[in-house]
C-alpha cells in the first residue's frame, strides 16, 4: 500500500497537470498541502474533483467566466477592426448607407413614374388607337426603368479617409435632397 503523502511529480502525474499549477492549486486551497514538497494523495484528488466539480456548475449556471469572456471580447473588438479595414477598403457597404441608397432609388423612381402622366397625356391623346397608346405607356415605362436601372448612387464617405465631403453638406443633392424632389413633384 502506498504512503498517504506524494512528491508533487506523483500528484501532477496522478491529475494530469504541471507542478506548477498544482502549486497553484495548493495556494488557492483546494489541494491541500502535507508538508514539504510532500501532498496528501487522497486530499489533492477530492480537492481536486470538488475543484472541477464546481467549475461545472458555474459554466451550467452561466456564471461568467472571465477568460471565456476576455476571449469573447478579444473577437468583438477584431471583428470591428475588421469590418472598420472593409469600409476602408470600400469592399462592406454600412447597413444605413445601403437604406440611404435604396431611398434616393425609390425616391427617384416614385417622382420619375408619377411624372408620367402630364407627360404622356398630350401624346397618348393623338394616338389613333389603344394599341398605340399602349406601347407608347410601355416605351415611356421602360425608359424610367433602363434609366433606373443603374442610377448614380455616391455612398457617404469618411473626409479624412477618402477626401471627399458629404453632399449634403456641400449644398448637393443626397438622399434627403432626393425625397424633397419626389415630395415637390406630387402637389
Amino acid at each position: 500500500m502506498s504512503s498517504a503523502t506524494q512528491p508533487i511529480g506523483v500528484i501532477a502525474r496522478l491529475l494530469d497537470l504541471s507542478e506548477r499549477r498544482v502549486q497553484q492549486l495548493s495556494r488557492e486551497g483546494v489541494i491541500p498541502k502535507a508538508e514539504r514538497g510532500q501532498y496528501d494523495l487522497i486530499g489533492s484528488v477530492r480537492g481536486y474533483v470538488r475543484y472541477l466539480r464546481d467549475q461545472a456548475q458555474k459554466a451550467q449556471s452561466g456564471a461568467p467566466d472571465y477568460a471565456a469572456e476576455r476571449a469573447r471580447f478579444i473577437r468583438a473588438r477584431a471583428d470591428l477592426a475588421e469590418m472598420e479595414a472593409q469600409e476602408k477598403r470600400r469592399t462592406m457597404i454600412a447597413a444605413d448607407q445601403i437604406e440611404a441608397a435604396w431611398i434616393a432609388v425609390l425616391a427617384l423612381l416614385r417622382t420619375r413614374m408619377l411624372a408620367l402622366p402630364d407627360r404622356l397625356a398630350p401624346q397618348a391623346f393623338d394616338q389613333p388607337t389603344v394599341g398605340d397608346t399602349r406601347t407608347l405607356i410601355r416605351t415611356a415605362i421602360r425608359e424610367v426603368l433602363d434609366d433606373l436601372a443603374e442610377p448614380d448612387i455616391d455612398f457617404e464617405t469618411d473626409p479624412e479617409i477618402d477626401g471627399l465631403t458629404d453632399p449634403e453638406t456641400d449644398g448637393g443633392e443626397g438622399p434627403r435632397g432626393a425625397e424633397t424632389a419626389a415630395r415637390s413633384d406630387d402637389q
